[in-house]
């Protein structure tokens, strides 16, 4: 699980190009914490890291094994003897 930065150029009106603004910060389930608009700025936001840890509790990853899937896996696997 990550957090995403994405950064933006403010717009200038006389500069050749027209940047598109909108820095955000991402969290990893999709949800945005902070954004800029079109002119300069600067995010400032605090990541809670309990919410990462509730939420990967709350993940069953441990707790739903796929045995016939990793018994397929080690069948595959070369022997290292």
């Amino acid at each position: 699980m990550l957090y995403v930065a994405t950064c933006s150029l403010a717009r200038a009106s006389g500069a050749g190009y027209t940047a598109w603004g909108h820095s955000t910060l991402v969290c990893p389930f999709g949800e945005v914490l902070a954004r800029t608009e079109h002119e300069e700025a600067i995010i400032l936001a605090e990541i809670d890291y309990s919410i990462l840890e509730k939420r990967r509790s709350s993940l069953p990853l441990n707790k739903q094994p796929m045995g016939d899937l990793y018994q397929l896996v080690d069948l595959e696997r070369p022997s290292s003897k």
